[in-house]
């Protein structure tokens, strides 16, 4: 009798925490962040919360707790932001607006140029991202668009707007899961 309430208990927690996952899944999405972003923060804030719980608790100990490799454990007690490095695309995006910058022009050649968009994603996701998908990320964020035998730098005005509506959207998410967890009963 009592297996059966643990097991209905836990299949309650799996479940909840599905919902959350749900959640922070279309809020990524939705308003254009990483999940890298998101875990790098969790990482951080569930390692002080459990340092918080207990001041004593040693890294190792933090580290069985969480699940995070202690080697990271003591950086993130001392963080006040997480550490987050560019995506591949990000990082292409950056190398693009350099080339781009250098020339003093908006485009830049898709093949057949040392300095050119296939290049670039060469150098930083070789086997990993294609090119096409890579612009295809950078078109839907509105950094680049297609003009024939080149790409087009964008100008930086529409993603302004995104990271605005972005704000917002993730301003909302945060204060529903906030308000949502603190009438629990955390003991």
């Amino acid at each position: 009798m009592k297996e059966d309430k643990n097991q209905k208990n836990q299949t309650t927690v799996s479940k909840s925490i599905e919902k959350v996952a749900k959640v922070m899944a279309k809020a990524t999405l939705a308003y254009d962040f990483s999940y890298k972003e998101f875990m790098e923060y969790y990482k951080m804030h569930i390692v002080k919360e459990c340092k918080q719980a207990k001041p004593r608790a040693t890294v190792v100990e933090i580290s069985a707790r969480t699940g995070i490799d202690r080697r990271f454990v003591a950086p993130y007690i001392m963080a006040d932001e997480a550490k987050l490095k560019p995506s591949k695309v990000d990082l292409i995006f950056e190398d693009v607006k350099a080339i781009c910058q250098k020339k003093d022009t908006f485009l830049i050649p898709k093949i057949e140029d040392k300095q050119s968009f296939e290049v670039v994603c060469r150098k930083h996701a070789n086997g990993s991202l294609t090119p096409k998908s890579i612009f295809i990320e950078l078109f839907r964020q509105g950094k680049l668009r297609d003009s024939g035998e080149y790409y087009e730098l964008m100008k930086p005005k529409h993603n302004a707007n995104r990271l605005e509506k972005a704000a917002k959207g993730m301003k909302k998410v945060s204060k529903q899961l906030v308000d949502s967890v603190a009438d629990q009963d955390w003991d």
